[in-house]
């Protein structure tokens, strides 16, 4: 089965929070990476839904990437948490030229370079990683055990999706939760975006789980619409989970 690309995710939320912390916005989306951030402020805040790439037997349910009156498109669900399929840009212009395009978008002089993960928050981590597996074509990489706290890996392109169970998770359905956005080239300029952000926007920058890696928290009173924190590059420069 082919593996589906995470390619879009929609964040009810306002722009102005988001252009204040250094992204830009053209026609009410962010790139980043190969990508798309789009926030739309009267949707509810949080992440609404991610978009993957179609595969083949997709096709006919895919919609453009654009939506009627900017409401988002109809979305299928993993394990209850909302997606939708886009069509794959990267694929349709590998087969039309022969060469591939490019990722590594940078947006806006947050030097944001990808989305490093997006998180998704379940009561039962093996019910949510099957339906991941099944919704997206990709395998699962590994699960990791931190006493309570249990994390499974998919790799969707540039994108890891973290399926995290936690004691604090009601029962129910999955739920999208939050992102890390991997800013510069090295951990001296995740430093220099948190100084010119400024300790009332970001906390200070931390050592990572992740082994060489830096990570800070943008503050819940920026109003983002959903958790977001940043992060310094893997200096692996692998696409290992």
């Amino acid at each position: 089965m082919p593996v589906s690309r995470l390619a879009e995710i929609i964040v009810g939320a306002e722009r102005a929070p988001w252009e204040r912390i250094g992204l830009t916005f053209v026609g009410g989306a962010a790139t980043i990476g190969s990508v798309r951030l789009r926030v739309i402020p009267f949707l509810s805040p949080g992440i609404q839904t991610i978009g993957l790439t179609a595969t083949e037997t997709d096709d006919a349910h895919v919609h453009d990437g654009t939506c009627d009156h900017d409401h988002g498109p109809r979305p299928s669900f993993i394990d209850g948490a909302p997606v939708h399929m886009v069509p794959d840009v990267q694929d349709r212009a590998t087969a039309a030229t022969g060469a591939t395009v490019e990722s590594g978008e940078v947006s806006g002089v947050l030097d944001a370079r990808v989305i490093d993960h997006v998180v998704l928050m379940t009561p039962d981590l093996e019910r949510t990683c099957e339906a991941a597996a099944a919704a997206t074509g990709a395998p699962l990489k590994r699960i990791r055990e931190a006493g309570p706290v249990r994390q499974g890996f998919f790799r969707l392109g540039e994108v890891i999706l973290e399926v995290v169970q936690s004691p604090q998770v009601p029962a129910g359905p999955a739920t999208w939760w939050g992102l890390v956005i991997t800013v510069g080239d090295g951990p001296d300029d995740l430093h220099a975006v948190c100084d010119r952000l400024g300790p009332d926007v970001i906390g200070a920058p931390r050592t990572a789980v992740q082994p060489g890696r830096f990570i800070a928290t943008v503050r819940a009173e920026v109003g983002l619409g959903v958790p977001v924190a940043l992060m310094s590059p893997d200096p692996r420069r692998t696409t290992t989970v």
